[in-house]
């Protein structure tokens, strides 16, 4: 399934711009409630910082808006009120939350059932020659670095290179769906027990 999300940019205030780059530490971070929150440091744009929200609606991706990915009514106001709230409340006055965000921007996200990666041989009559990634479902970016080594790795090595990654790529299977439509089914509190152990 495809969905179209809006991604906002937020203003910092001056005298805070520092605080919020990679250079000072200030991190890609998830707030796994509902509704999912999530963000990256001042990188794209000087002097903002993206804050949005997981999710979208489902469209089609040959007639996308390019615009707000979900015209403005009462569900959408409200929940600018609550994303302002949490900025709010969790970066204080130094972003500036009360006039809403500067920009915003059209996304798509390619999405899995179970909104996890599809890595894997192609199979078939392919076998080990074809490899596939997809399926990234608005959080891929963030782990390209480590796809990117597993995709060569498979691609160059086979069958061989597959069980360096065992434990990594039997969970991103797409036989996964076979039998079970959902895939891995795992909730918020289930990644947030696991983070806290790593």
């Amino acid at each position: 399934m495809v969905i179209e999300s809006t991604l906002f940019y937020w203003k910092i205030k001056d005298g805070y711009e520092l605080d919020f780059t990679i250079g000072s530490g200030f991190p890609s971070f998830a707030s796994y409630d509902h509704p999912y929150i999530y963000g990256t440091p001042a990188l794209e744009f000087p002097d903002l910082i993206k804050v949005a929200v997981h999710g979208g609606q489902e469209c089609d991706p040959d007639t996308r808006t390019w615009g707000a990915a979900a015209p403005v009514n009462e569900g959408t106001a409200m929940l600018m009120r609550y994303l302002k709230e949490w900025i709010k409340s969790t970066f204080g006055d130094r972003i500036d939350w009360d006039e809403g965000p500067v920009m915003s921007q059209s996304c798509l996200y390619s999405m899995t059932p179970d909104g996890d990666f599809v890595i894997d041989f192609l199979g078939g009559e392919f076998n080990e020659d074809v490899v596939i990634a997809g399926g990234f479902s608005g959080h891929g970016f963030k782990m390209a670095p480590v796809v990117g080594r597993m995709l060569v790795d498979l691609a160059l090595g086979g069958k061989a290179a597959a069980a360096l990654w065992e434990e990594e790529l039997k969970h991103f299977k797409v036989r996964r769906f076979e039998g079970n439509p959902r895939g891995n089914v795992i909730g918020f509190e289930d990644q947030v027990r696991i983070s806290s152990r790593l």
